[in-house]
């Protein structure tokens, strides 16, 4: 069959085909419109959402269901609720954690302050330092007692302003003698005030000290040497008397630690600041605590003991 006898079949007949499509689209558009109506009529027909409206009535008409569907506002309050109740377990866990934190915190701070004679001072201030970084880390708003070591001695002005708003429980003073006592003062009211006033007293009693000392000197009268050594003990421990009562008649730059009381983080961040030497976090109550302090000029080694007189010098 030849190309042009299938063009004179095929193509009328195409031709009609695709007419009678054209001519159908019209009316295919209009039944689909009408299709659309009937099932939005339907929708809000009685009789359609009927069903809808026994279900809720059967089980929305009484008990809890009712309330809330007649009185919308109890529903708001059944979601905050069940909000609080979330939050409220939220913060239980929190609270489990940093209590769980805390004791271990308190596992690792010891019960004595301050490095024992024969202490590297470079390790035991690094020492302090990463104690108090670890106890930061486990409990961060636990309260801690620390011993706080200055790298020079200071005013109770520059003490206060060095410790800032930490709670100081307690101050060690020391004249820079070699004999001199290293006193605790405690602090109960404002440390500017309380150490004064100790000041003022242990000046006072070192004065009534030098005048026993020399009473004593003047007691030995023999020529043998070990009454002559006695005699020298007391002559040069009222020459250092005078010279402490002295130093605590005035504004004395004598303080050189501070038992203090913060949280770890307070704690922990005192290193970076200047005229701190350490910060020795224990544990355990105040009374109980045992300390050995640091002084400023002790640059190596710990050589000697340094155990604080007890009461409070005055």
């Amino acid at each position: 069959m030849k190309l042009d006898d299938l063009d004179e079949r095929l193509v009328p007949e195409l031709a009609g085909r695709l007419r009678r499509f054209v001519d159908a689209a019209e009316e295919r558009r209009r039944r689909a419109t009408a299709s659309v109506r009937r099932r939005v009529a339907a929708l809000a027909d009685p009789a359609t959402t009927a069903p809808l409206r026994r279900i809720d009535d059967r089980f929305a008409a009484h008990g809890p269901l009712a309330l809330l569907r007649d009185v919308p506002q109890l529903g708001l309050l059944l979601v905050a609720a069940v909000f609080l109740a979330g939050a409220g377990v939220a913060l239980e866990q929190s609270g489990s954690k940093s209590r769980a934190g805390q004791t271990q915190a308190a596992s690792v701070v010891p019960t004595t302050l301050g490095p024992a004679p024969g202490t590297s001072i470079a390790a035991y201030v690094t020492a302090t330092r990463k104690r108090a970084a670890a106890v930061s880390q486990l409990s961060p708003d636990g309260t801690y007692t620390a011993l706080v070591s200055f790298s020079r001695y200071l005013t109770p002005s520059q003490t206060r302003l060095l410790l800032g708003d930490l709670e100081v429980r307690k101050v060690l003073a020391h004249v820079q003698l070699p004999s001199a006592e290293v006193l605790p003062i405690p602090v109960t009211s404002t440390l500017v005030e309380d150490v004064s006033v100790t000041f003022a007293a242990i000046s006072k009693r070192k004065l009534r000290d030098r005048k026993e000392f020399l009473n004593l000197a003047t007691t030995i009268t023999g020529d043998t040497k070990e009454e002559q050594q006695f005699k020298l003990f007391y002559v040069d421990a009222a020459r250092t008397a005078a010279k402490e009562a002295a130093a605590y008649g005035k504004n004395c730059a004598c303080l050189f630690a501070a038992l203090v009381r913060g949280k770890a983080r307070d704690l922990a961040a005192l290193p970076a600041l200047s005229g701190v030497r350490a910060v020795d976090v224990g544990g355990g109550a105040d009374d109980t605590l045992q300390l050995q302090p640091l002084l400023p000029e002790q640059k190596v080694t710990v050589t000697r003991p340094v155990t604080p007189a007890p009461g409070n010098g005055a």
